[in-house]
């Protein structure tokens, strides 16, 4: 995990096309090019985890049953049916909401105040809360940048940690049921593949991060038992005050897979 610069890379990579899909609806561009060659990711991610290779299949069926001229006004379409309405949206992809069952709750001041440790903060102008999927996904290819130009050693192993901590705190705790629950969700084609192909990747950080020696990872029953058993978070702007471990705040700048 220390100096393996390719495997930092993979990651990186498969987290900018997670951001991309799950942070609005993706742009035709990035379709066209998820598009041709499918078969090549499918062979890729076979050899490395199933569940993977298997939401690659469910992408290449989504691209052979829509026209290419088409493609984006349906992922579109599927995005909003899936996460915004027009009533309620089939998903709610909050960690607050996984934990508690209400969003801009006690975990968004968790997620916030890790971020004012490392030093990281959301873009002027974003409206969804810190602990949405997009967000959290966008934090750890963030960190994983940290770790990838660092100077030393020392440097690399500290940023590896940080990823260990956001994955065992946050993302691992609650992410692969949001995943599920949009695979099961009525009418998703293009997010049934990339739900699959989020939750098989988010399986194999577990097991990097295991094989390293990284803590076990809280259920989401459990900790969902934590939260219901304290009262409704009321702090004023959601923040909780930690040691400050970061060196800079850095806002997020628009990425390209």
């Amino acid at each position: 995990m220390i100096g393996d610069r390719e495997l930092l890379l993979f990651r990186q990579d498969y987290y900018e096309l997670f951001v991309a899909l799950f942070w609005r609806e993706p742009a035709g561009e990035l379709l066209q090019r998820l598009s041709n060659p499918v078969g090549e990711r499918i062979d890729a991610a076979g050899k490395l985890q199933p569940l993977m290779a298997e939401g690659w299949r469910e992408l290449q069926r989504f691209f052979a049953e829509t026209p290419a001229e088409d493609l984006a006004e349906a992922a579109a379409d599927e995005y909003t049916h899936l996460f915004i309405g027009p009533h309620d949206p089939k998903v709610n992809p909050y960690e607050s909401f996984y934990l508690t069952g209400r969003v801009w709750d006690r975990p968004l001041a968790a997620v916030r105040a890790f971020l004012k440790a490392v030093g990281l903060e959301k873009r002027e102008g974003y409206a969804e809360p810190e602990d949405s999927l997009a967000f959290e996904l966008e934090v750890m290819r963030w960190l994983i940048g940290k770790q990838l130009n660092a100077a030393d050693h020392e440097g690399e192993e500290r940023w590896l940690r940080l990823q260990a901590e956001f994955l065992r705190e946050h993302l691992l705790v609650w992410a692969p049921a949001c995943a599920e629950d949009i695979e099961r969700s009525q009418g998703a084609k293009l997010y049934r593949g990339a739900a699959m192909i989020l939750r098989g990747f988010l399986d194999m950080e577990r097991g990097f991060f295991r094989e390293w020696g990284g803590e076990p990872v809280a259920s989401l029953e459990q900790l969902r038992k934590l939260h219901m058993a304290i009262p409704m978070w009321k702090g004023p702007t959601f923040e909780e005050t930690l040691p400050n471990r970061g060196d800079e705040q850095t806002p997020r700048s628009d990425k390209k897979l």
